[in-house]
């Protein structure tokens, strides 16, 4: 009786919250992920330092291609893996679709994750969801925000990677509108305990340098990826048969592609 009453409170408050699910877009980088590709980051001394540092923050930058929600879905997958029970939360943004655009659309998807991972975390949600007695209109992103931290902080301990944040219409402004001056705020709270990892192009750099310290980024460089991109270059092309009696073609097929490719 009790979990049928709670699946029916869970439906509606997912309905009121309308978060977007984030997971066929971790799903999708899984599935085109080649085998064994993104172990150079997971192997990193600052990735490490930052699963246990506390208020911890990395931000990956790379040029488009070089393989960055790939590289998320593989980070998520490890930390899920190692995590369990405790609560790990993601999010990618999409140019792709225009509910997974903005800090409120994360902020909903964070929510609904953390609340369905941890016990204790769901009064906070409750209460919020209680106060609205049921009408249809939707919460506030401010409302909501301070139920995330307040949820956050109930956890303990959040492990967060959003995906992209160059794809956010909404980084830009003050914190309680904007993005990055969100995450800047959060990592200064001494209530929770947050590590945060995200991605992105280099092109926002220029918005987070005042308080993104060297130590937290690390650059994509082609260098990092060059094995990933020559284990799948060799594996295409040893799916090509008329090279198999032909090895210095396919040695020259190999050096040629992974000349060509500049990180990609």
């Amino acid at each position: 009786m009790k979990n049928l009453e709670f699946e029916h409170k869970r439906e509606k408050i997912e309905r009121w919250l309308s978060p977007p699910d984030p997971s066929a877009n971790y799903n999708k980088a899984l599935q085109q992920r080649h085998r064994d590709s993104g172990l150079w980051f997971l192997g990193r001394d600052d990735f490490a330092k930052w699963k246990t540092r506390r208020n911890s923050f990395l931000w990956l930058n790379g040029i488009p291609g070089c393989g960055k929600t790939i590289l998320s879905s593989t980070i998520i997958e490890h930390l899920d893996a190692i995590l369990s029970p405790q609560p790990l939360l993601y999010f990618y943004f999409d140019f792709k679709d225009t509910s997974k655009q903005t800090r409120d659309s994360m902020i909903r998807s964070l929510i609904n994750q953390l609340y369905y991972k941890c016990i204790d975390t769901q009064k906070q949600l409750d209460l919020l969801f209680s106060s609205s007695n049921n009408r249809p209109y939707k919460p506030t992103c401010e409302s909501l925000c301070q139920v995330l931290l307040q949820m956050m902080e109930q956890a303990k301990e959040v492990w967060i990677v959003l995906d992209a944040l160059d794809e956010c219409r909404t980084r830009k402004g003050p914190p309680t509108e904007g993005l990055l001056l969100w995450i800047r705020d959060l990592l200064e709270l001494e209530q929770t305990n947050v590590h945060l990892l995200v991605t992105s192009r280099p092109e926002i750099k220029s918005e987070v340098s005042e308080w993104v310290q060297n130590d937290d980024i690390v650059p994509i460089q082609s260098d990092l990826i060059a094995g990933d991109i020559r284990a799948y270059v060799q594996t295409r092309i040893g799916g090509v048969k008329k090279w198999e009696s032909q090895p210095e073609v396919r040695n020259e097929i190999e050096t040629r592609l992974m000349e060509k490719a500049h990180g990609m």
